[in-house]
């Protein structure tokens, strides 16, 4: 009788999954004939985002929304291909005028709350994923809100649309700084089980150089299933910062600070909130988000003109946020102008003075332009905000090399090379090692010590 009733209750929830698969299951029905029609542009739209052409999809997708205005899947196109690019103002125009012509269609509730989401309005999120809910039989609310985990676990995994939904309630919960509602949920849908041990299973795949995918999955799951595991919420808001999740990664290093009754790694978490992320100057969720955007059309896309307008909006909105100005610098390089690179690094920690990479960086961008005294400056500014800093300190010693202070050289590569092959092994301090063996039989020479800037520990890398 119980699997019966079970398996009734499960169908009449399926059918939950009905609006959500509808946008998919038109994108995968056979490509209209090519023309000027609006179905014709959004497949163009579609199939030049599947290339990788993401301008030309943009163009596609307004061309096909100002021919037929009134086209829901044209604005929702238009929507989805602006909000991809950073093009936020255009994306909420867009939607809103989907939802406006739809205001009972599911797909474009689902997508506003993903919008909603990346801009940091998380109420409005919640608001359209609820109102999704609300438009199912009552059957399927109550089986979604309370049936038991084992019921809830075969649905999820018979429904991978459901299952996106479920992920995406989490989510937004997270981020929102409701921890506590994000666990419930993922425990009443079984995202996570009691018992299971998933921290160990994150630092198995930390240990063994998994998948940044991988990571991030195992990291999420020790966070929602094991409240107490202080290491491995920390590691997760160590993972997301490398990542640029500044907000969420925020949450977590906090949350870890928190549950821990270490006082050395309370300390060590405050310390990290302090240089890793905007300490009293948090970051916004849109300004985030447009960032993290055009560092994607820097990096992938190679369009650097609608990059640096995207790093430009996002310290409009947060102008204490150190990363851009790292990135503008980078920009400057790529055009040759290492002065106004070494501008846009000044301009960074002026912004937020104990952001540490920006040191790290501007130290580095100075030695390589051989200003011995100034790298020296901002570097020992960047050990002393990180002592751990390997390639920091490395930099400097080569900087106190070529200005002959060969006791400081000493001091600060004994320490980064110890530091790393305790850490980390001895491949990536390998060369610097070598150097300074034939410096300690020998003495100074003429060349100069290299200077690796290696990959040593989760959460302090990548920008």
């Amino acid at each position: 009788m119980r699997t019966r009733i079970g398996a009734r209750v499960m169908a009449a929830a399926v059918v939950i999954l009905l609006p959500l698969g509808a946008f998919a299951a038109r994108a995968q029905q056979p490509p209209p004939a090519l023309g000027e029609s609006p179905a014709a542009l959004v497949e163009r739209a579609r199939v030049a985002y599947v290339q990788g052409r993401y301008h030309d999809a943009l163009a596609t997708a307004r061309r096909a929304a100002e021919i037929a205005p009134r086209s829901v899947p044209a604005q929702l196109a238009r929507g989805g291909m602006a909000e991809f690019m950073g093009e936020f103002d255009e994306a909420a125009q867009a939607y809103a005028q989907a939802q406006a012509l739809a205001p009972n269609d599911n797909a474009t509730r689902y997508r506003m709350a993903s919008f909603a989401t990346r801009v940091g309005d998380y109420d409005r999120a919640l608001r359209e994923l609820d109102a999704i809910l609300a438009t199912q039989p009552k059957a399927a609310q109550l089986f979604f809100r309370w049936a038991p985990s084992v019921l809830q676990k075969a649905l999820l995994k018979r429904s991978p649309a459901l299952e996106q939904f479920v992920e995406l309630q989490i989510d937004i919960l997270m981020e929102k700084g409701d921890l506590a509602a994000a666990r419930r949920l993922a425990q009443r849908h079984a995202i996570v089980e009691s018992g299971r041990d998933y921290c160990a299973e994150a630092n198995l795949k930390k240990h063994a150089k998994g998948s940044s995918d991988d990571l991030f999955k195992a990291f999420r799951l020790a966070a929602l299933g094991q409240p107490d595991s202080a290491d491995c919420i920390w590691w997760y808001g160590q993972w997301l910062t490398d990542e640029g999740y500044m907000r969420l990664g925020r949450l977590m290093v906090e949350e870890g600070t928190r549950v821990t009754s270490v006082a050395a790694n309370k300390e060590s978490g405050d310390r990290f909130v302090r240089i890793r992320l905007g300490g009293a100057r948090p970051v916004s969720k849109r300004a985030e988000s447009l960032f993290m955007i055009g560092k994607q059309r820097y990096l992938r896309d190679g369009d650097v003109d609608g990059a640096a307008q995207l790093f430009d909006e996002s310290l409009r909105l947060s102008p204490a946020f150190a990363r851009p100005y790292s990135y503008k610098a980078r920009l400057a390089l790529d055009d040759g102008d290492r002065e106004a690179a070494v501008q846009w690094l000044r301009h960074g920690v002026e912004a937020d003075p104990e952001s540490w990479r920006t040191w790290h960086n501007l130290g580095r961008l100075l030695l390589a332009a051989e200003r011995w005294d100034e790298a020296a400056r901002a570097l020992t500014r960047a050990v002393e905000l990180f002592p751990d800093d390997v390639g920091g300190r490395l930099a400097l010693a080569r900087a106190l090399y070529a200005l002959g202070d060969w006791e400081g050289y000493r001091r600060h590569t004994e320490h980064a090379v110890g530091f790393a092959r305790n850490f980390s092994g001895k491949d990536g301090v390998k060369e610097p090692a070598d150097f300074f063996a034939k410096f300690q039989r020998w003495g100074p020479g003429a060349t100069l010590p290299p200077t690796p800037d290696p990959r040593v520990i989760l959460g302090w890398n990548q920008d």
